[in-house]
């Protein structure tokens, strides 16, 4: 007798920027879940380019370089690429990765994390790299990251450098959110703050369907809390702060209490 899939009959939205939610979708469909697709964010390059193109200029000349998502590990390397070198050359410095999809984003390009921390929260990231005082640290991230780590390093004497290795942008419209939205989703999983702002965006379109009808499952604490704050009601958070982790809140979340899932 075959084994009902952990997942089955949940319809599950999905926040995160393409490709990321199409992988994301194809291991819940294999676990019986309902994806529906709903990229509340995209990438986009930085608006202006010319503080990350010196910072790829001047990297050989860091003691660290951090990433704290793969999306930075790519912007960084498209443009390092870009600008004729090779991904070899890196690994002339000490490159961090904040957690495992991170650091095989760095693998894919051939390069290998010295460092990553065993809770993947940038201040956990701060608190692991040993003495850091004097040390040149590069940090290429988002736009609107969170500037803990940055604050954190410098405060124990690091000489940091942030850079906009990308942009996070709101996507999504009124159609779309209608059909994502009909039947409405039993959870609603968020990868970042960002997702979960972008998606409250979103709702204040539709006045029949606030946040509060829409359990949240959260990859994080800092997401989670940003869920609360919008008035998005906490299902779950995963432990570990990864996709695997969240998708082991999801099936966790979903096998408790099936029933409280919203009509459609």
């Amino acid at each position: 007798m075959s084994r009902t899939p952990p997942l089955q009959g949940c319809r599950v939205l999905i926040t995160r920027p393409r490709p990321a939610a199409e992988e994301l979708a194809a291991r819940l469909t294999a676990l019986g879940a309902i994806p529906v697709l709903l990229p509340a964010i995209e990438i986009r390059p930085p608006e202006d380019p010319r503080p990350l193109e010196e910072a790829v200029r001047q990297a050989l000349t860091f003691d660290w370089i951090l990433f704290t998502s793969a999306n930075g590990v790519h912007a960084f390397l498209e443009r390092w690429i870009a600008a004729g070198r090779s991904p070899a050359e890196l690994a002339r410095v000490r490159l961090g990765a904040i957690g495992p999809a991170t650091a095989r984003a760095l693998q894919r390009y051939g390069l290998q994390a010295a460092y990553q921390p065993t809770v993947y929260l940038s201040e956990a990231m701060a608190e692991g790299l040993g003495e850091v005082a004097g040390r040149r640290v590069l940090l290429p991230r988002a736009d609107i990251a969170r500037r803990e780590l940055a604050e954190r390093l410098r405060a124990r004497g690091a000489e940091v450098v942030e850079v906009a290795a990308y942009r996070v942008a709101a996507a999504g419209d009124a159609e779309a959110l209608r059909t994502a939205l009909d039947p409405r989703p039993h959870r609603v999983t968020f990868t970042s703050p960002s997702t979960v702002r972008a998606l409250a965006g979103l709702l204040e379109q539709r006045e029949e369907i606030r946040p509060a009808d829409l359990p949240a499952v959260c990859i994080g604490p800092v997401t989670a809390a940003e869920a609360v704050a919008l008035g998005f009601p906490i299902a779950a958070v995963a432990r570990e702060h990864t996709q695997e982790g969240l998708i082991r809140a999801l099936i966790e979340s979903w096998s408790r209490n099936p029933s409280s899932s919203p009509e459609g």
